[in-house]
């Protein structure tokens, strides 16, 4: 393989979003951007009038109190901070964190190009597009249509989960859904579309950076200031996922918290709950580590070729000054060189094997713990701001 560098990446044209409806949709709200970044504010205020606006609209005109609680409806609406948190910050996030995932890919990609940590042959590279370009048509297709499977599915489970009159939630009364119960299912159908697609593509945008690493030169900078090699913003782009999942646990300690706080909580509910906790334990270091592993290999192969190449190298010096001690004294030149290759040895002993610093690390150990230890933050807070009835 050839492995000289070109002046114009071709991985830059790779596009992932072929086939995704969700970014033909995006491409509408970017033309107010700058370049090629998404405006989060501007998507942020289109995440809250698709789903949350509606919701409010519909709470506010039905026959329910938004604030007050009867002895049929223990929960009101604005008291119900799992819905809140979900499509006041869960919701957006999610969108924004779909809409410009091929953005930060790109970037990431040409970070570690330009510094010339990672490098490619053209033919290669345009290969690896017109192959993963036509992959991810399939994959943003395949994660539509589970999409819809999961959020038609998740709909279905809180509409059985909420609507026995023996629960008393605020979609429905009598057992009978109320208007903002549909509108809420209509909400809660959206997360879960998305959810799929954006794990589906976590999963293959890692599965893409294995198959560039395999085709490329890999250089680990040993003095590079983001003290990763030159691979951080691989790493970056790990945690940019993990901040993500963090938001879905705290919106999972929530929705634990205020049914069982509030309402006869159903087994339904005991199940949703256990999945989604399970859900947060596996997928935390599974979507921090995916996209960096293949770059952990890589460093350490680079890394071990090296130490491999020194080992010969003393080895051999070695050989000869064992021979060379039975006729002559070992000179002080020997010992220097000696002195050198051990130098050496211990500087690439050094050198990171993973596309992050140690901030970068205590950041992921952070977010991913939060939600672990914020258990009892609701129930104080439960207990101090309750509901007028």
């Amino acid at each position: 393989m050839n492995v000289q560098a070109s002046h114009s990446p071709p991985l830059l044209i790779l596009d992932t979003t072929s086939g995704s409806v969700l970014h033909k949709l995006f491409t509408y709200i970017r033309r107010s951007a700058i370049g090629r970044t998404f405006p989060r504010f501007t998507l942020f205020i289109a995440s809250i009038a698709l789903a949350f606006i509606p919701l409010l609209v519909a709470a506010i005109w039905g026959p329910l109190s938004l604030t007050e609680s009867t002895p049929t409806h223990q929960l009101p609406f604005l008291y119900d901070w799992n819905v809140l948190f979900m499509f006041l910050v869960s919701f957006p996030s999610l969108v924004i964190c779909i809409a410009n995932d091929q953005h930060i890919l790109l970037t990431s990609l040409n970070s570690v190009e330009s510094d010339g940590t990672l490098t490619i042959a053209k033919t290669d590279a345009s290969q690896l597009v017109v192959l993963w370009q036509k992959r991810f048509r399939k994959i943003n297709w395949i994660g539509q249509a589970l999409g819809l499977i999961a959020g038609g599915v998740l709909a279905y489970f809180n509409y059985v989960a909420y609507t026995p009159p023996s629960v008393g939630y605020w979609i429905a009364e009598n057992g009978n859904l109320l208007p903002v119960g549909f509108v809420l299912l209509y909400c809660v159908f959206l997360f879960y579309f998305l959810v799929p697609i954006l794990i589906l593509r976590i999963i293959f945008i890692a599965v893409l950076l294995r198959d560039i690493v395999a085709h490329s030169t890999l250089r680990i900078l040993p003095l590079h200031p983001d003290k990763s090699g030159g691979l951080r913003s691989m790493g970056t782009l790990g945690l940019r996922n993990q901040y993500l999942l963090t938001i879905f646990g705290l919106n999972i300690v929530l929705m634990a918290a205020i049914p069982f706080h509030y309402l006869q909580a159903p087994i339904t509910l005991y199940g949703l709950t256990a999945t989604a906790v399970i859900g947060y334990l596996i997928l935390g270091p599974v979507i921090f580590l995916a996209p960096l592993i293949p770059f952990r290999n890589g460093m350490l192969s680079f890394k071990n070729n090296l130490m491999v190449a020194v080992a010969q190298r003393l080895h051999i010096e070695l050989e000869r000054l064992r021979t060379q001690m039975k006729s002559e004294a070992i000179t002080e030149k020997d010992a220097d060189l000696i002195e050198r290759l051990q130098k050496i040895a211990s500087a690439i002993d050094q050198l990171p094997v993973w596309p992050f610093d140690a901030a970068t690390m205590r950041k992921f150990v952070v977010a991913y713990a939060v939600p672990l230890f914020s258990g009892p933050i609701p129930k104080a807070i439960f207990e101090a701001v309750k509901p007028h009835f």
